[in-house]
């Protein structure tokens, strides 16, 4: 029977199908977000399809966590871009005053 587990050691505890690095969310994103063929889906993951709609089975019975936890990752997504555009941002007025 296929399980869904969390272990701090993989994939930062994300909820990930035991036994692989595959996420309930890389699951998600390319079967549900990006409508891709769910047999193209497992096969390049190399699960089973019941390990893949055990997965989708598992977004959907925690459809709102899942959600805060896609919006956690664009905010650090984006506050780690503005912080890396600041970085550049500095390091070319240094080296213009530098000149």
């Amino acid at each position: 029977m296929t399980t869904i587990v969390r272990d701090d050691d993989i994939r930062s505890g994300t909820p990930h199908i035991d036994g692989t690095r595959v996420t309930v969310l890389d699951c998600k994103r390319r079967v549900i977000d990006q409508e891709e063929d769910p047999h193209v889906v497992a096969g390049e993951y190399d699960i089973s399809m019941a390990e893949l709609f055990t997965a989708l089975a598992e977004y959907y019975e925690h459809r709102d966590e899942f959600t805060e936890q896609e919006l956690e990752f664009a905010t650090a997504r984006r506050e780690g871009e503005q912080r890396v555009q600041e970085l550049i941002t500095e390091t070319v007025e240094s080296t213009k005053e530098a000149d």
